[in-house]
């Protein structure tokens, strides 16, 4: 069964915009520690109606391959972030955990640049969310990279909050 989310009334675009704020600020239980916390997400824009957010990355240096430019495994790391975090709007309360995640790259990122990752909830069931995106380099005019993504909405409600 499809989620219609214009008749949740705790969902909306106002309430999605603070939330993706403050998940992505500095000291939310996200941001704490771990992996995420290192890439530094920043929140850019989202669209409830069209079920899609954008986030922002700086191509640090400790993410460099031996080749110079960002590894693909942060990449990746950062698709699964955003789509992840786009998935957990829309099925909070519960937990959501990455099933599968397939990342094409098609020009390489650099030190100095930011890409923009913007995800798109595609579908959500009861179970299984599939989510797209796509990451911009160069004032958003090149596609750098592509992903998309299943995510498993578990049955155990997520005890803390990720802000």
């Amino acid at each position: 069964m499809e989620m219609n989310h214009l008749e949740m009334p705790t969902l909306c675009q106002g309430a999605m915009e603070t939330w993706f704020q403050q998940v992505t600020t500095e000291g939310s239980r996200l941001l704490r520690n771990g992996v995420v916390s290192k890439i530094k997400p920043r929140f850019v824009s989202c669209n409830f109606e069209e079920q899609t957010v954008e986030l922002a990355y700086d191509v640090l240096e400790w993410e460099l391959n031996p080749q110079n430019v960002i590894h693909g495994g942060i990449i990746a790391t950062a698709f699964d972030t955003t789509l992840g975090l786009l998935c957990h709007y829309y099925t909070k309360p519960y937990v959501v955990t990455t099933v599968s995640l397939n990342t094409a790259y098609h020009k390489p990122i650099f030190l100095g640049d930011t890409f923009y990752i913007k995800a798109r909830l595609e579908f959500q069931g009861r179970s299984l969310c599939n989510l797209m995106g796509e990451a911009w380099i160069k004032n958003k005019t090149v596609v750098a990279a592509s992903s998309s993504a299943i995510f498993k909405v578990l049955n155990e409600v997520q005890n803390n909050s990720l802000v």
